[in-house]
């Protein structure tokens, strides 16, 4: 017998065995609980059970291992030929066996070094903890530094601003210094042609001395003849101020000017009107009546009118013939203003040209119809406006007002307007600043003397066309006004019906001084479009004053007031602004002046965001004339 067989039966028998001690733990305990007197019945048909259960149980071993040896046979069938495979591959076995122990070697190697690479990576990672803080660390120290070097750079560019400002005056200075020079030279050359001229008259004044002894005689005789004359002319004096006294306490006095220019009752209207769209109904019948006037244009006439408290002057400038002083008439139709034409004549040169004066010969004040218009709604000084409820509006346009020196003749009365804005009316005190004296005799007592406000119920216009034969505006003007300017009509018209316009506005109601200022004015701002006007602008006046040529508070106010007011986008008010307040600025400067260069293309950076592309051409037109090395600002022809 095999090994294998004879541990088949050894384990047959043990299995055996342990069957039969199962079968009698089984049998025990059964008999153990069955009564003592049928102990020894147990015994026996437990004995012959487990004979039984042996020999079946024998049997069904001895089938289970018949079974086992055939399998086991096929085992060791199946061993051989393995046994005998593993002979005939033992080399490739053995280099099996030989690289499972090598990579055996290697895995453990790789385990040390990925051993050794995690201490190392601990370290690095702490290390990275360390350098994330010192990080950290140096960010804030570079915030910091990045603060302090843009306060720095905040100083710098003052500084420099301020370096540039006292360049720009050390050059002034010492152009000033060198005209002072000359000037001295002059004056030195002048004091030795006086010092030659005082000695001729040293000579001659001795001369003349000697003629003076012999004509005291004379005057002495002479002296008693006017003193003579002197009481006579004294007394005459007298009685003519006690009659022209008298006369100029009369009411003939003040006749001329107490006589209304304006009679018509008219009749106001009663409820408030839509701002919006009577802007659109003006323009609309405007076209319908044949009239071509440019859409920014009348929002910009119009806009100019409401700015009237701190810009009292709107003036339209352009060629003949283009509707300048047709627009303000038809627009005081459209409102039921009260409307004045007032031709300027070459030859005015004061205030009385336009407000009248004092007859002495006549002892009678001779008014004008502006006079007389003011008078008329003069609320605190002329009697007659006391208490009056409704005051309308009145729109004087001063026609061709540059055939004259407007300085001459409106100085006066621009100032007056001015200092409108600030005072009491209803304080006698504080509104006489902005009243205008009207010239009486010099005799006239105190209580017969009359003073005009102007109220802001008369709004100003002006007209002048620009050739050789008119005068320019001054800056004194220009920054109290909105000056428009009206070009070469792109599309050329029959004649209009004024008639038919004039015919539609009769229906329209009168809008009183409350109902402008109360529902179309603007007074109090608006202070997102004051903001976002101020940082457009506040670049352009520094670079504006690096060129010698900056605006005041004035200016940006007068801007302020127009933005606010204008009934239209943002863009297109700051356009006019510019158009009308700034670049008029630059006029004169030569193109290549220190500090225009960067005016310019400051200017040309905020015109271009605006889109206005009129704009844009005059004002590259300007900068780029080749036939002038200086600035010339002409406006927008729209």
């Amino acid at each position: 017998m095999t090994a294998i067989t004879l541990y088949i039966i050894g384990v047959a028998c043990a299995s055996l065995i342990a069957a039969f001690g199962i079968i009698a733990m089984r049998y025990y305990l059964n008999a153990k609980e069955i009564a003592p007197y049928l102990l020894k019945l147990e015994e026996m048909k437990r004995r012959i059970a487990e004979a039984q259960s042996t020999l079946e149980a024998l049997n069904a071993q001895i089938i289970a291992k018949g079974d086992a040896l055939a399998n086991a046979d096929r085992l060791i069938a199946d061993a051989e030929a393995a046994k005998q495979w593993l002979e005939d591959h033992r080399g490739a076995v053995e280099a099996l066996q030989s690289a499972i122990v090598y990579q055996q070697q290697k895995l453990k190697e790789a385990e040390e070094s990925y051993q050794k690479r995690q201490g190392e990576l601990d370290k690095l990672t702490q290390q990275v903890a360390n350098a994330s803080v010192e990080y950290k660390r140096t960010v804030e120290e570079c915030n910091q530094a990045v603060k302090d070097k843009n306060a720095v750079m905040v100083e710098k560019s003052r500084l420099d601003n301020e370096a540039k400002a006292l360049g720009a005056k050390v050059d002034s200075l010492a152009k000033e210094y060198a005209i002072l020079s000359n000037e001295v030279k002059e004056l030195t050359d002048k004091r030795n042609e006086l010092d030659a001229h005082v000695k001729k008259l040293e000579k001659d004044a001795e001369r003349l001395r000697k003629q003076l002894t012999d004509e005291k005689e004379e005057l002495a005789t002479a002296r008693k003849e006017v003193s003579s004359l002197e009481g006579r002319a004294n007394d005459a004096r007298r009685i003519i101020a006690e009659h022209t006294a008298i006369r100029d306490n009369n009411k003939e006095c003040w006749a001329d000017l107490d006589t209304p220019r304006f009679t018509d009752e008219k009749q106001f209207a009663r409820k408030d009107i839509n701002e919006t769209k009577w802007l659109k109904k003006f323009q609309s019948d405007l076209r319908d009546c044949g009239f071509e006037f440019n859409e920014r244009a009348i929002l910009a006439f119009h806009t100019g009118l409401k700015c009237a408290d701190i810009s009292p002057l709107v003036v339209l400038a352009g060629i003949s013939g283009t509707g300048k002083s047709l627009l303000p008439e038809l627009y005081a139709a459209a409102l039921g203003m009260n409307f004045l034409p007032v031709a300027v004549q070459p030859r005015w040169d004061s205030s009385q040209d336009m407000f009248g004066f004092y007859n002495y010969m006549e002892g009678r004040y001779k008014a004008t119809e502006l006079s007389r218009l003011l008078w008329q709604y003069d609320q605190f000084n002329n009697e007659k406006t006391f208490g009056l409820t409704a005051i309308p509006m009145n729109l004087v346009l001063l026609d061709e007002m540059n055939l004259a020196r407007v300085e001459y003749y409106f100085s006066d009365l621009l100032s007056k307007l001015e200092m409108r804005r600030g005072i009491d009316p209803n304080d006698p005190v504080s509104r006489a600043k902005a009243e205008v004296e009207i010239e009486s005799s010099a005799a006239a007592s105190v209580n017969h003397r009359r003073r005009l406000f102007v109220a802001p119920n008369t709004l100003f216009v002006g007209t002048m066309n620009e050739d050789e034969t008119t005068q320019t505006l001054s800056d004194k003007v220009i920054d109290r006004s909105n000056v428009l300017r009206f070009g070469r009509p792109e599309k050329l018209v029959t004649k209009p019906e004024k008639g038919k316009f004039l015919k539609i506005a009769e229906d329209a109601l009168a809008i009183t001084e409350g109902f402008w200022f109360n529902n179309w004015c603007n007074l109090t701002g608006d202070d997102v479009k004051a903001e976002t006007l101020r940082r457009k602008i506040e670049p352009i006046n520094a670079a504006l004053s690096r060129a010698g040529r900056p605006f005041a508070h004035r200016v940006w106010q007068a801007m302020e007031s127009y933005v606010v007011n204008y009934p239209g986008v943002f863009n297109d008010a700051l356009a006019d602004q510019i158009e009308m307040k700034i670049l008029p600025k630059l006029n004169g400067i030569e193109l290549d002046a220190p500090g225009f260069n960067e005016a310019a293309k400051e200017l040309a950076g905020v015109i271009g965001e605006l889109k206005d592309e009129k704009l844009h051409e005059a004002f590259e037109a300007a900068c780029k004339d080749g036939s002038n090395p200086f600035f010339k600002w002409r406006g927008v022809m729209r």
